[in-house]
């Protein structure tokens, strides 16, 4: 048997230590400051959605009309940045994000950075263009941007100094910050991966992306989509649902929504993941989900059909708008 995608890119031990290490965390988190907690509007339409599910105490409420997933009441700004700074799951992650093998990582994003430049390269005029990347983490996605040759100066930002140091040791030009350290009108390019479902506030996060644009600049977003496959077979025990890091969950139809709201224009919006059948295969294989018994059917194309089936089935979530990882690409 071949070694499955997830083997590859989300080793079981090191999956299992960091799901360990976010319960324990979240519940310890949720215990010593729940009682701080604020109440936060539906991000799309700004109205209160009805309950979902808890998880791990946090309370999650689901917008009627997108389907979008948010935590309210959530930790404050203030609460979360003690969050990643104090607590063991978010430095544990940050350890193995800094130990991935560089090189593997730059390759991997390699053809979705081209991909990317294909769609905008086009519409970029003049020099002296600028890229930034948020949430930088290794600086892998930094550097293929880099590598691309497109931009005169790409940037990396991260909250956590340790990856701002990792990004500078690998040669980027790197700051400690987020969007609020970037000038109104400068930039052409700014890219996120698996960060706007992290911050508190993302109405107001993505307004100032838009400013930091210049027009014609364009946005590219990757997030899980909350409408996707693992999402929709285990509910709220996906691995994805992890308060206080994750505090809410687009899909295609809402993150659309919101980004025409503040002003931008949908150039592309896709789920290319290709983890999601091997998620929910891991977790029947560990006789942590009885897939047959809630789902014949599923069971039979995920663990009873030949590989080649589910293969196939894994592309016809990605083209379908299906799969749990979602991209998004945006014009100001």
């Amino acid at each position: 048997m071949r070694k499955s995608n997830i083997d590859a890119m989300r080793p079981i031990e090191i999956h299992r230590r960091a799901l360990e290490l976010r319960e324990k965390s979240a519940i310890s988190f949720y215990n010593g400051h729940h009682s701080e907690f604020v109440e936060v509007n539906n991000p799309i339409f700004e109205d209160q959605g009805e309950f979902s599910f808890s998880k791990y105490g946090f309370e999650h409420r689901k917008c009627n009309r997108t389907n979008t997933i948010y935590c309210s009441p959530r930790p404050t700004e203030i609460q979360l940045k003690k969050y990643y700074e104090e607590y063991e799951a978010p430095k544990f992650w940050t350890e193995v994000l800094l130990s991935t093998n560089l090189e593997r990582k730059i390759l991997q994003y390699q053809p979705r950075v081209q991909h990317l430049l294909e769609i905008i390269h086009k519409n970029l005029k003049g020099s002296n263009l600028t890229a930034v990347d948020l949430g930088a983490g290794s600086g892998a996605f930094t550097l293929a941007l880099k590598q691309s040759n497109v931009f005169d100066k790409v940037l990396a930002l991260d909250f956590a100094q340790d990856c701002v140091d990792a990004c500078r040791k690998n040669g980027l030009d790197a700051i400690k910050g987020s969007i609020e350290d970037i000038a109104n009108n400068s930039i052409e390019l700014l890219t996120m991966n698996d960060l706007i479902e992290h911050v508190f506030d993302p109405r107001d996060f993505l307004m100032k992306c838009n400013k930091a644009l210049k027009i014609g600049g364009y946005i590219s977003i990757a997030t899980p989509n909350g409408m996707g496959f693992d999402f929709q077979i285990f509910k709220e025990n996906t691995v994805n649902i992890t308060s206080p890091e994750h505090l809410q969950y687009f899909n295609p139809e809402s993150i659309s929504i919101l980004l025409g709201q503040l002003g931008f224009e949908i150039v592309e919006i896709g789920t290319p993941g290709i983890l999601d059948t091997d998620i929910v295969l891991r977790e029947v294989r560990n006789n942590n989900y009885d897939l047959k018994a809630r789902n014949e059917y599923l069971h039979h194309i995920l663990v009873e059909c030949k590989e080649e089936v589910r293969i196939d089935f894994q592309k016809f979530l990605q083209k379908n708008n299906l799969s749990s990882h979602m991209l998004i690409i945006a014009k100001k």
